[in-house]
């Protein structure tokens, strides 16, 4: 399973109703990589009841088409996760989302969320043996929000999209199933995890983690 083997994508974007540094920030970063995805293309904008979108569009790939759906307040993006997965078949699939819109600008998120496209992205990873591959593993519970052994903190990852629906079965959707999703279905040998990675419990919103690795 090779660079030539189809790529899609799975993308979930808030939007309340005003652009954030963040929204710019992520869809600069969407725009860049857009022609690597070769495959279907899943882009789900949630919002809260009317909102004007235009704004939204603007900053998105021209041939990009999206779904409006009802944001969940409580539950967030993980309502919609396992729709989208059942909306792509073959290859792989990379599933990110528009990171940090609800929070101030924060430099290590900054760092994070280039990291979390660059280290992704420029090098596909091979998933004919490995079900998921990710930056930011943090291996070993991070009790309440992922109690599973291990995560992609900030959930942006790769994963074989045949294998893993295999494995699909009925699941509690709460907040953080996005995040829990790849322990959830594999095992961690079973997992890539690309630089950076940690035996500790990171903070990765901090810029002082990224300049100590």
């Amino acid at each position: 399973m090779g660079v030539d083997i189809p790529k899609n994508l799975i993308y979930f974007i808030y939007y309340g109703g005003k652009l954030t540094h963040y929204h710019r920030l992520n869809l600069r970063l969407l725009n860049k990589y857009w022609s690597l995805f070769d495959g279907k293309k899943v882009v789900k904008v949630a919002i809260d009841g009317r909102t004007f979108l235009e704004p939204l569009k603007s900053l998105l790939p021209s041939e990009c088409e999206i779904e409006v759906v009802e944001n969940n307040r409580i539950l967030g993006e993980s309502v919609h996760f396992i729709d989208s997965i059942n909306r792509v078949k073959n290859g792989i699939t990379f599933y990110a989302h528009c990171k940090g819109v609800s929070r101030p600008v924060w430099s290590g998120l900054d760092i994070w969320i280039e990291q979390s496209y660059k280290r992704n992205l420029e090098t596909i990873p091979d998933l004919s043996i490995k079900l998921f591959s990710g930056i930011c593993g943090k291996l070993l519970p991070c009790p309440p929000y992922v109690p599973q052994e291990f995560h992609y903190s900030g959930s942006f990852y790769w994963f074989n999209t045949d294998k893993v629906k295999a494995r699909l079965g009925n699941y509690e959707i709460n907040r953080y199933l996005t995040e829990r999703f790849p322990a959830i279905i594999a095992n961690k040998s079973e997992c890539h995890f690309v630089y950076p990675y940690s035996e500790k419990n990171l903070n990765f919103y901090e810029e002082r983690t990224w300049m100590s690795l």
